[in-house]
């Protein structure tokens, strides 16, 4: 019996069509086959083929390929396109000119396509984009040039200036050219050196000798050079970002004259992201202020400050002149010291703030972001390794502050702040800190990143394998969110989340508080159907349905898709319980295996719950999004603001179940703050073409006029004394 594979048979007819005039004239002619499971599996089988012609470049296989990919199943084909990347000019050393071709050919013949029009748009964004495939390329010339020519010394340089912002507290101006280096932050710098590794690891081998020489003229008459390299590097990240959002989330790239324009194709999505990061922004910017206000513990900088003065630290750094004029610091490798500085439990002030950054998200008590990362590892277990680096790097740095000559202040920390430590070395001082050989292994394994990988990030995986050594910029170690990092480059989030997910837990608390019935993580059969319920909840005859989702705030567009996946997910899941329980019948008998004497005939509402605040306030299918914080804020206080001019969203001075359901709809406070925002375009220059990105900011002054207008005046408390 023959193999089925009514893809190949169709693109190979296409192929002896010849033209891609005379392709056409052979799909009108055709008949589609039936979607079924076997033909999805060819579809999706031939992926990778195509990706292989695009790389190989041939035009008229890829084609070929892709059109009969797209005529029998067109949103299948290209789901599985944009899940794989297949049509990224950066996967092909941005060659876009024939990933254009092919989406081109696609809409030519796209009356003959079962395509949803999401993914005809996907289509033309392809087209729009892979008109700046050509100066993203002409970037990454200019990105490999610069490493060609100062291959000796590129690397080592480029990791010490990102690890002496990330020391400085850098700080950037938004609103500087995008061709200035003052426009970006430390994170898009360190995202720079790691594109930078990467095009390296490309070109050469990565190991020791990498890292022996540094161009000690890199703060001075060569500082031109490394700025320009990593501005051209960071925007070619931003290339990358737009291939991301188009393949991974619901956006778009059209193209007018010479630029090309990023947007959400409902702008309130756009809206919900901006506003979810500005709401994570307010929250870590208010724990800082109460923890600055506190002072609950000392910094490093004021230890090392302190042993300096005291003459303490300063014996510990040795100027040596061989084999290159730099400081070495010689930290007595003795057990008692390493226990009583490095091991210890209490936080210094740097670790109380990367604490609280996790609690922007956490659903727990603070207690409990002390916890397990794997069986051996737990959260404080990687605060110790940034304390030690933490001490390591301010050591250095206020030793070279001592120095009057500018010149060679730059000089030492060129050649003194980046660590190069022997793979035996690295462990014996970890297991200085943990006691424990077994747990040094562990921890050093999950923050090495090793040359070959894909995806090569400083701030995720901070020690660089070269084959016998560890290159380290002690400070990027220090101030990552790194216990945040180590989990989502280790895959470990289920693990770190634990059996019970705290978000679920706090949403049924709060609900059970307010006087719901309520019960989480409910498995049921109802009219032939399991269905399992994250949260359901009833109250004066309405029935809630809730799908919670407990992934980190996405700092990157990568993770940002995870999220959305997440919650696409949600929608699905939402769509079949909400169909079934839409049936009184349905309902009744749920209400019966859940134990609730209670009328049947109620109003049914759902909503997506997620941990994070990105996507808070947009709308899929019908399923409201709401952070979880804000959601259990509208149950337990009705409160927007924390101060003396607290207000309150709540009807009357109780909660009532008709603020849930106005929380839930259209014209809530989620929807308040999408509207409050204002159009903003950020623009970034990739040579003679432009790419912009559609975006939003927030006047802050203006959304709490208009907060004030819409539920002052302020009460005591938070609430609203009467009915509003």
């Amino acid at each position: 019996m023959s193999q089925f594979q009514p893809v190949s048979d169709l693109a190979a007819r296409l192929i002896a069509a010849k033209s891609q005039r005379a392709m056409v004239a052979l799909l009108r002619n055709q008949v589609r086959q039936p979607t079924s499971k076997s033909l999805a599996s060819d579809v999706k089988a031939h992926v990778q083929l195509l990706a292989k012609y695009l790389n190989d470049n041939r035009a008229g296989e890829a084609i070929a390929t892709a059109l009969a990919m797209m005529f029998l199943d067109a949103d299948h084909a290209i789901a599985c396109m944009r899940r794989e990347g297949v049509l990224r000019a950066s996967r092909y050393e941005f060659r876009g000119s024939l990933i254009g071709r092919v989406a081109k050919a696609a809409l030519s013949v796209r009356e003959l396509l079962t395509a949803s029009p999401d993914r005809i748009v996907y289509l033309e964004s392809v087209v729009a984009l892979s008109r700046l495939a050509g100066n993203a390329r002409a970037l990454q010339k200019e990105i490999e040039t610069t490493i060609r020519s100062r291959h000796a010394v590129v690397l080592k340089t480029v990791f010490v200036m990102v690890n002496t912002l990330f020391y400085h507290g850098w700080l950037n101006d938004h609103e500087a050219s995008s061709l200035s280096g003052h426009r970006y932050s430390s994170e898009e710098y360190a995202e720079a050196a790691s594109l930078v590794l990467r095009t390296y690891a490309s070109m050469f081998p990565v190991d020791g000798v990498s890292f022996t020489h540094v161009d000690t003229d890199a703060f001075t008459k060569n500082a031109l050079v490394y700025e320009r390299l990593l501005v051209a590097a960071i925007r070619l990240t931003k290339f990358r970002e737009a291939e991301f959002f188009i393949d991974g989330l619901p956006y778009r790239a059209d193209s007018a004259g010479e630029t090309v324009t990023i947007s959400s194709i409902d702008p309130d999505l756009e809206r919900s992201v901006r506003l979810g990061y500005i709401q994570s922004q307010n929250q870590g910017m208010i724990r800082y202020t109460h923890l600055q206000q506190t002072k609950p513990a000392i910094s490093m900088r004021s230890v090392i400050d302190r042993g300096f003065e005291r003459g303490s630290f300063g014996e510990m750094l040795e100027l040596v002149e061989q084999p290159i004029r730099r400081l070495v610091l010689r930290l007595p490798a003795v057990p008692e010291i390493f226990e009583e500085f490095f091991a210890r439990d209490d936080l210094f002030l740097d670790e109380l703030q990367m604490l609280l950054a996790l609690d922007v998200d956490n659903f727990g008590t603070f207690e409990e972001l002390i916890f397990s990362i794997t069986d051996h590892v737990t959260s404080m277990d990687v605060f110790k390794v940034q304390r030690y680096f933490n001490f390591l790097s301010c050591a250095y740095q206020r030793r070279l502050s001592d120095l009057k000559d500018e010149s060679e202040r730059g000089e030492l920390t060129l050649t003194s702040t980046l660590l190069v430590i022997r793979h035996d070395d690295l462990i014996k001082q970890m297991e200085l800190i943990f006691g424990d050989v077994d747990k040094a292994v562990e921890i050093v394994s999950l923050l090495t990143m090793e040359p070959g990988e894909p995806h090569l990030d400083l701030q995720y995986r901070p020690f660089l394998d070269t084959g016998g050594y560890y290159v380290i910029a002690p400070h990027v170690v220090a101030a990552s969110n790194l216990v945040r990092n180590t989990i989502v480059a280790n895959r470990l989030r289920s693990a770190a989340i634990g059996p019970k997910d705290r978000v679920v837990q706090a949403v049924t608390e709060a609900l059970g508080c307010a006087g719901f019935l309520v019960h989480s993580d409910f498995e049921v059969k109802v009219a032939g159907q399991e269905l399992e319920l994250d949260v359901v909840a009833w109250r004066d005859r309405s029935l809630f349905l809730f799908e919670c989702k407990n992934a980190y705030h996405p700092v990157s567009v990568h993770e940002m898709r995870n999220s959305w996946d997440h919650i696409r997910s949600a929608r699905k899941q939402l769509d079949k319980r909400h169909k079934i329980l839409a049936n009184t019948n349905n309902r009744e008998v749920l209400f019966q295996k859940l134990g609730w004497d209670v009328d049947a005939s109620c109003e049914v509402h759902t909503g997506i719950v997620i941990g994070n605040r990105v996507f808070h306030g947009a709308n899929l299918n019908g399923h409201p999004i709401r952070q979880a914080h804000e959601l259990i804020n509208v149950l337990t206080s009705g409160r927007i603001v924390a101060d003396e001019d607290s207000l309150s969203f709540w009807r009357g001075p109780d909660f009532q179940t008709a603020d849930l359901i106005a929380y839930l709809g259209p014209a809530s406070i989620a929807t308040d703050q999408l509207a409050a925002l204002d159009p903003r375009e950020w623009r970034y220059s990739m040579g003679y073409r432009d790419l912009a990105f559609s975006s939003y900011v927030l006047d802050m002054i203006k959304w709490d006029r208009e907060l004030r207008a819409r539920h002052g005046p302020p009460v005591i408390g938070g609430r609203r004394q009467g009915l509003s």
